[in-house]
């Protein structure tokens, strides 16, 4: 689920002395602002409907497709090259993953083969004499 922003104004002479204390503690504005907007909403909203919103928002999560991380460019790379170079690691991967498959799927055939020469397979109706 998206974040919604928050804009309000504040007297910009009140905003440097608080953002110079704060930074004498360590701490950001954005942080001390965000735990006081959650310890505003966990007074007044009720538990049921905050247990339903949380849900939602878990619900959310999950459904949100998992990106791959991009292909980090190099300097000077144009980004054409980096999307090319991105493309080219995705069908290594692939390349990858199927070789593993294709030599089982050749030792599979393989075996196969070696049970028909073994045995041979009879047919109704033929019978081999000397």
């Amino acid at each position: 689920m998206a974040d919604r922003e928050i804009k309000i104004t504040f007297p910009e002479k009140k905003m440097e002395a608080l953002v110079f204390f704060l930074g004498e503690q360590n701490e950001k504005i954005e942080e001390v602002l965000t735990t006081h907007l959650d310890k505003t909403y966990e007074k007044y909203v009720p538990q049921q409907v905050r247990k339903f919103v949380d849900s939602q928002i878990a619900a959310a999560q999950e459904e949100a497709p998992v990106r791959a991380p991009r292909a980090q460019r190099q300097p000077g790379e144009s980004r054409e090259t980096g999307r090319r170079n991105a493309r080219q690691g995705t069908r290594q991967n692939a390349s990858r993953q199927e070789a593993p498959r294709a030599e089982s799927e050749t030792v599979a055939q393989e075996n196969e083969a070696a049970q028909s020469v073994a045995e041979p397979e009879e047919m109704p109706g033929m019978s081999m004499g000397m």
